[in-house]
């Protein structure tokens, strides 16, 4: 029996559409000991390259399939195997091969008797949306998410025009003709926890900020660099100028006594995470050709610099508590996930995965239990609600989660 008629038959039960001769079916398929491997290549995913993407610790795999084989059907049962691991098998495949699982959950009523009681999300999160602040050179602040398209302001020849419902563009010359090097006056704009947003420079370079996140940048680019500030994750598509290399300085946490990190570029599409709560700082390169650089250090953190070229597909990683840096290839798909409306986990830690929940959600994280070393592996939409996610995560079997507020609790 082919596999589309196996993923068929799942579809249809977890929608509620199996006629009785097709629940039969499927049971009967599912206890077979020669579908084994297709049905666990299905709730894997695994593709020609062998990468999977599933929400399952692969070391629960034996437990998930000893209890699909042990379940009985018989058509009065039905309402209590729609709660069992055959529709966790249906809901997670879906999750991987159709990316509706969220679709199930939100529009079809969870029995009360499932794992995650519906008492727990009472209280449901939305997710995060377009909201950035803008700060002028004069210290004026703007919500841009209250505002309509359209022109918001000048700064010098340049005007500030809000071109989408999270999109800022400034508009005027690449180089302000009237300003001398060194006196072009400065922006900043933030995200929230809970906000993202895009903004196109003066020479035409794209930046998209994630949550909780900062740019600094000049309303107008002049002297002999294009220099930026960052604090957080942002994705970069730069406009090439040779005459007039682009500079990214990653701000080192607050605190650290430390140096910053610079990543230099004359036109690339690059990927930068440095949160201050991440042990690590992420330059990832997607398109052309960056240098990423480690200044020495001296006094009380002296050591020495360090500096690393990245081609396509390479990742540099920098360690600021040991001022050590590595180069390591890097998933592309994962790296950008948030920039394209997705949570793309693969063997991420349950702390990792949950600080990406916190700033996304805007929400606390509180860890009642010491099994914190799961892994996770998989893809949700960052379009739904929190409980979407939660409750997919709680089909492993690992973790369990209650919402209270602001806070989402960990349990055992």
């Amino acid at each position: 029996m082919g596999k589309d008629r196996i993923f068929y038959l799942l579809q249809q039960y977890s929608s509620g559409r199996a006629s009785k001769e097709e629940v039969e079916e499927m049971f009967g398929l599912l206890q077979s000991e020669e579908n084994e491997a297709l049905l666990k290549d299905l709730i894997l995913n695994k593709k020609d390259d062998g990468e999977e993407e599933i929400l399952l610790p692969l070391q629960n795999w034996d437990r998930m399939w000893h209890r699909i084989k042990s379940a009985s059907f018989s058509p009065v049962r039905r309402r209590v195997l729609s709660i069992g691991w055959v529709r966790v098998a249906a809901a997670v495949m879906l999750v991987v091969l159709g990316g509706v699982a969220y679709q199930y959950f939100t529009k079809r009523k969870i029995n009360s008797t499932m794992p995650l009681a519906d008492a727990h999300y009472r209280n449901d999160i939305p997710p995060g949306g377009h909201k950035a602040i803008l700060t002028l050179a004069n210290g004026t602040t703007i919500v841009l998410d209250s505002l309509h398209n359209g022109l918001i302001g000048q700064q010098g020849n340049t005007n500030i025009v809000k071109v989408d419902a999270g999109a800022l563009a400034y508009k005027g010359a690449a180089s302000d003709k009237l300003q001398a090097a060194g006196e072009a006056a400065y922006n900043s704009i933030s995200t929230p926890r809970g906000g993202q947003y895009q903004v196109i420079l003066p020479d035409g370079s794209k930046v998209w900020l994630n949550a909780a996140s900062s740019l600094r940048f000049p309303t107008s680019f002049v002297g002999k660099e294009r220099l930026v500030e960052l604090t957080g994750e942002a994705y970069f598509e730069i406009a090439k100028n040779t005459a007039m290399p682009f500079r990214v300085f990653v701000s080192p946490p607050l605190g650290s006594g430390k140096g910053g990190l610079n990543v230099k570029v004359l036109g690339t599409h690059f990927n930068i995470k440095a949160y201050s709560n991440e042990q690590n700082i992420r330059t990832t390169l997607l398109e052309g050709a960056v240098k990423v650089e480690l200044p020495a250090l001296s006094g009380v953190w002296r050591s020495e610099g360090q500096e690393v070229s990245l081609q396509p597909g390479r990742q540099a990683v920098t360690d600021y508590a040991t001022q050590a840096m590595s180069v390591t290839d890097a998933n592309m798909e994962q790296v950008v996930a948030w920039k394209n409306g997705m949570f793309r986990f693969r063997e991420t830690s349950i702390r990792e995965l949950m600080r990406e929940v916190e700033r996304w959600y805007n929400v606390d994280v509180v860890y009642n239990t010491d099994k914190t070393d799961q892994d996770f592996t998989g893809i949700v939409p960052r379009t739904q609600n929190i409980s979407a996610l939660l409750k997919i995560l709680e089909l492993t079997g690992t973790v369990h989660f209650q919402i209270e507020g602001k806070k989402i609790i960990v349990l055992p």
